[in-house]
């Protein structure tokens, strides 16, 4: 698939850079902006990494471990690690953004880092 198509598991996303090494922006700390695009929803998988996120636009939806969290512009939520998790955007027409910063790369360099998909695709 095209790199425009984005993820099953997390639609579009980019990763902000450390201009000066290329890498995360920091090296515990990494920052994501993600975009759901109207009417899409990821399929399900976890990771050993923690991911804080906080909705930039839109409204939608997230299942974390089976509980189903509605967010919608300027919320906050948490998706602890291990913790299967998935999103969805509640629009039809319109995108959702959603920002994020993990501890994944301080996991990464600690050889800790796992990820996995939920057997069935959604919780």
């Amino acid at each position: 698939a095209p790199v425009a198509d984005g993820s099953p598991y997390d639609g579009v996303v980019l990763e902000y850079t450390n201009p000066n090494t290329g890498g995360p922006v920091m090296p515990t700390m990494a920052c994501h902006i993600q975009l759901l695009r109207p009417g899409e929803s990821t399929k399900a998988h976890r990771h050993t990494s923690s991911t804080i996120y906080h909705v930039v636009e839109g409204e939608g939806f997230s299942v974390v471990d089976g509980q189903r969290l509605d967010w919608e512009n300027k919320d906050v939520f948490c998706v602890p690690g291990w913790a299967f998790h998935e999103h969805a955007n509640a629009s039809a027409t319109e995108p959702a953004v959603l920002f994020s910063f993990t501890d994944a790369p301080v996991l990464r360099s600690l050889s800790l880092l796992r990820e996995q998909p939920h057997p069935e695709g959604h919780q």
